[in-house]
């Protein structure tokens, strides 16, 4: 009895301690929400997406030219990052399946999915800033870009191991090479598990600040030329943040609620297909 007791005690003990840091993290994620939802639905208008930035001091203007260069920077990022994702998780769960190379690769990817994004950043102002002598917005892609990688890949990896073997060996016995095998059997099997890594790989860049800052930049004026400098809304984000003009500040809230409703979006997007089709199973 006495035993019995210590364990229940220990056991309410837990109990209580997980309970409390549970509601401590949600205290702070709520109030973090909160902020940023009452001050940036404050500073939202229609000129915020429609009209370029004022001088500084100047009310009014916008933020055109940075949410234009945030879609145009993570765009050319998906564009890169995505197919080398999928096609190195292919790799990984059909041609070196059970090998010491898969496990390398993709110890090395759990890695890389840790990474600070700063010395990502950092990588690319090495390889293709300096080289170059001025900032530009390929850098700014490939550095998102190789943040997603790691995610896809892995996620595809994971995905495609669940297919059963069954399948391939079907597909086989009708006379199908391996390559399409993949694509119309694999692919086809694990496509919900394959988008909603894509989607969460977008909203894992989406606010990403720091590689920016050494590889894009920032533009205060509107440009879609993505050999020079180009705007994007983390930066200019954190640059008005940091200013002392209070329209400044508000701009820096709306943008700021607009990142975030975009990656909820992706998120809700991104699970919904896993109970879309995973869900009754």
């Amino acid at each position: 009895m006495r035993r019995e007791k210590r364990r229940k005690i220990e056991s309410y003990i837990a109990l209580s301690l997980s309970t409390l840091a549970a509601l401590f993290g949600l205290f702070w994620l709520i109030f973090i929400l909160g902020d940023v939802l009452i001050e940036g639905i404050g500073a939202l208008n229609p000129g915020l997406f429609i009209n370029d930035p004022t001088p500084p001091g100047v009310e009014g203007g916008g933020l055109k030219n940075a949410f234009v260069g945030q879609l145009m920077i993570t765009f050319f990022a998906t564009l890169i990052g995505v197919p080398i994702g999928v096609l190195g998780g292919t790799f990984l769960a059909e041609y070196a399946r059970g090998r010491m190379l898969a496990r390398m690769i993709s110890i090395l990817s759990d890695i890389m999915v840790s990474v600070p994004s700063i010395v990502i950043g950092t990588f690319i102002y090495a390889i293709l800033v300096r080289p170059v002598g001025h900032f530009n917005g390929w850098a700014g892609s490939v550095a998102l870009a190789i943040i997603m990688v790691p995610v896809v890949l892995r996620t595809t990896e994971d995905m495609l191991s669940l297919v059963p073997w069954t399948l391939r060996e079907a597909a086989f016995a009708l006379g199908a090479p391996y390559y399409k095998v993949i694509i119309q059997v694999v692919y086809r099997g694990a496509a919900a598990g394959i988008l909603t890594g894509i989607l969460l790989s977008i909203a894992r860049v989406a606010g990403e600040t720091a590689p920016l800052l050494f590889t894009s930049f920032n533009n205060s004026f509107f440009s879609t030329n993505m050999n020079e400098p180009i705007a994007s809304l983390t930066v200019t984000i954190f640059q008005y943040a940091m200013g002392p003009y209070d329209n400044w500040h508000a701009q820096a809230w709306a943008a700021s609620l607009m990142i975030t409703i975009f990656i909820l979006m992706l998120t809700i997007f991104g699970r919904l297909i896993i109970r879309w089709r995973y869900g009754k199973r």
